[in-house]
């Protein structure tokens, strides 16, 4: 006949009473008084909790409590390694310091530029932008890193080097990706083209400046600008045509002279939810298609330097783009008119059409 609840209970108060009154309670008694409560035997008591041991000893190893209570898992070892092996392919002439919290055998998940997911602990961004950092080329560690969905090495150096043909495919998860103004040469990979949940890209060469302090030191209006980098295969279409959900695009200094014909009626077929647009020093080439105009969305245009693209009358190109912000077209060959109701609105606070 099972026990009341009751009886269960004052069984428990009689058992702690009499191991207060006695530290040196007979094992046996104590034995026994356990069994009673518990429901099990001494020996299935200890293999129950040698076999949660291990669960717990793993999740204590893999995470960390804060002070206020939330629990966040730690870096895991193999991304902690990949980001050690792009550290050691890094100099650090300029600025010895950085990265200093970089160290082996630390959670990766607290290091200077790293950010991880509180709920998996997988790496989600590295923003590393204006650390002095100086490579030869870009290692290849950094595909590993699958989870990513923020990576910013902008102002940096990688010793006008090739991007990788491969690998970039594999960040399918990123959203935010800026390799601008550090030193990349040659063409743009077909990789990037297939990120589709981009959602800002940003590989702008404008301008490095040949100067003592040129790991920190780039301008962004030099004449006479040496084009790095080049879409050429793929070309612009190849590169814009999977990225639907693309916002802000910046490639001022890009070569783009292989794409006179189709880049303009590539931006409204591929990208139709683009609010910025920064193409300068392009080498466009052309009229500035009126499809353009389709855009709504678009507040920021930045063509300017691009001195062989034309469009006329400009009235028809430009006067449904009436939320502007920002109008850069210096040094283009503009003819005609601007429509006056542009210099009306509310939203524009830039314009600059000099040279045109």
């Amino acid at each position: 006949m099972s026990r009341r609840p009751a009886d269960k209970a004052e069984e428990w108060r009689r058992v702690a009473e009499e191991q207060g009154k006695c530290s040196c309670l007979p094992l046996r008694k104590i034995r026994n008084n356990y069994s009673a409560v518990f429901g099990l035997r001494p020996m299935a008591l200890i293999s129950w909790v040698l076999l949660l041991f291990p669960a717990v000893l793993c999740a204590l190893a893999t995470s960390v409590v804060h002070g206020d209570g939330n629990l966040t898992l730690r870096c895991h070892p193999d991304q902690a390694a990949s980001l050690f092996e792009l550290k050691k392919s890094f100099s650090f002439f300029r600025y010895p310091s950085a990265l200093a919290s970089w160290q082996d055998g630390t959670d990766c998940c607290l290091w200077e530029g790293v950010g991880c997911s509180n709920s998996s602990g997988h790496v989600t961004a590295l923003e590393l932008s204006r650390r002095g950092l100086y490579s030869q080329g870009l290692n290849p560690s950094i595909f590993n890193l699958t989870s990513l969905q923020r990576l910013d090495l902008s102002m940096n150096y990688f010793g006008q080097y090739s991007l990788p043909a491969s690998g970039f495919e594999r960040l399918a998860l990123l959203t935010h990706l800026n390799l601008s103004k550090s030193g990349f040469q040659g063409q743009i990979p077909i990789g990037i083209g297939k990120l589709s949940n981009l959602i800002s890209l940003n590989l702008s060469v404008l301008c490095y400046a040949a100067q003592e302090d040129s790991l920190d030191g780039y301008v962004t209006s030099i004449p006479g600008v040496t084009n790095w980098l080049w879409l050429q295969e793929p070309n612009f279409q190849n590169l814009v045509g999977n990225l639907n959900n693309l916002t802000e695009l910046y490639l001022d200094g890009v070569d783009m002279s292989s794409s006179a014909d189709d880049w303009c009626n590539a931006l409204p077929k591929s990208l139709p939810n683009l609010q910025i647009l920064s193409l300068s020093y392009c080498n466009l080439a052309g009229p500035i298609c009126t499809s353009l105009s389709t855009l709504h969305p678009l507040t920021v245009i930045n063509l300017h330097d691009n001195f062989d693209t034309s469009a006329t009358p400009p009235q028809e190109l430009f006067m449904n783009f009436l939320h502007s912000s920002v109008l850069q077209l210096a040094w283009t060959n503009l003819q005609g008119w601007f429509p006056s109701r542009i210099f009306r609105s509310n939203t524009l606070r830039a314009h600059d059409s000099s040279g045109a």
